[in-house]
Formats: C-alpha cells, structure tokens, sequence
C-alpha cells in the first residue's frame, strides 16, 4: 500500500512540473537508460570475447591433439612392439653364436657369461608391502675368444648376428692382425649381447 502511494506521488509530482522540466526528466531518464543499456551491453561483451577466447584456445588444443595423435601412435605401436622383442627373447647366445660361427667356417675357442641388470626395479621396490616380483630389463652377454680368421668370415658372422629379430648385437670387439698379412685376424675378443624383460622375485 505505501509503495502505491509514492509511485502515486511521484506521478503527482511528474505532473505538476511544466513542459519544459517534464522534457529535461525525460532526458534524464533516457540518458540513464542508454548509459544502462551502454555498460550492461559492455559487460556481457566482456563476457562473449571471454568465451570465444576460451573455446579458440580448445579449438586450438584440439588442433594439436590431432597433429600430434598419429605420431603418438605410431612411436607407441614402435614401443609396443619393441616391449613384445623383449618379453618373448628367448635366443640362447651360445648355441646361436656357434651355428653362425659354423655358417661362416670357423669355430669359438671359449665363451665367458656375463649378466647385469639395466634397470633396477628390483632394488627400488624390494621393500614394497605386498610385492612379490617386479620386471626389469637384464643384458645377458657372451665374450668369446677367436683366432686365425679372415676379415670376411668375421664381417658375415658380425652380420648374421645382428640382422636377427630378437634384440642381439655386438658390444664389444678387439682385434690383433697378423703383421704379414693385415686381412688375416689373429685374435679376436667379442662380446655378443642380448636383452630381454625379466620377473625378478622381491
């Protein structure tokens, strides 16, 4: 009731005021209301240039996300598969060494065994409660002694190790050649290495 009565008094009021004055009202009024209209419209321009700017950034990140996407599958179906050679290495350097040895006429006097872990989950988590085994990545070698071949035999022996699927190669290698003859190789000491993904028990 009251708020009637001064929304009654203000137009009492609006209308004892002459032409003039109602005019220079009017003005005002519509001033406030263009100034309204000017910050609200302001403000929520503020508000649509933030959004846009938001969604071009994701428009932006999906962009990348797609250009990058294919490299990361195919550097990740590299890894896979390279993690497969590891897990499923069962070569036995021994007997693979002496048949290419054979297969390039010649034979190894002596083989020494070697093993070293390249990583050593083993060692970090051996506390870990409820633990059991971990897989670390273990180099299993062979250094072998050989004399009296030719440079030749040695090049397709190097070659048919180290052409094979599962992960063998050649660390290591000394030669000593004859002084009267330089393509003859009097002794030769070679490492022969291959990896594989062990379970280590904790």
């Amino acid at each position: 009731m009251a708020k009637n009565s001064r929304t009654q008094s203000l137009f009492d009021a609006f209308d004892r005021l002459s032409g003039r004055e109602k005019a220079m009202v009017g003005v005002l009024l519509g001033g406030m209301l263009l100034a309204g209209a000017v910050v609200v419209s302001m403000i929520i321009g503020t508000q649509i240039e933030a959004l846009e700017q938001r969604n071009e950034n994701t428009r932006d990140t999906l962009a990348q996300v797609m250009i990058l996407k294919d490299d990361f599958l195919r550097q990740k179906k590299v890894l896979d598969a390279q993690k497969a050679l590891l897990d499923d290495n069962d070569v036995k350097l021994v007997r693979l060494m002496e048949k290419e040895a054979a297969n390039a006429d010649f034979e190894i006097e002596d083989f020494k065994e070697g093993k070293r872990f390249i990583t050593t989950k083993h060692r970090t988590l051996k506390k870990t409660p409820n633990r059991k085994s971990v897989v670390d990545l273990v180099e299993e070698s062979q250094t072998v002694t050989i004399r009296r071949i030719s440079l030749d035999q040695l090049a397709n022996f190097l070659a048919a190790i180290e052409s094979r699927s599962e992960p063998v190669l050649s660390t290591r290698l000394t030669i000593d050649t004859l002084n009267s003859d330089r393509q003859v190789l009097r002794n030769i000491r070679l490492t022969v290495a291959t990896y594989r993904n062990e379970e280590v028990q904790l």
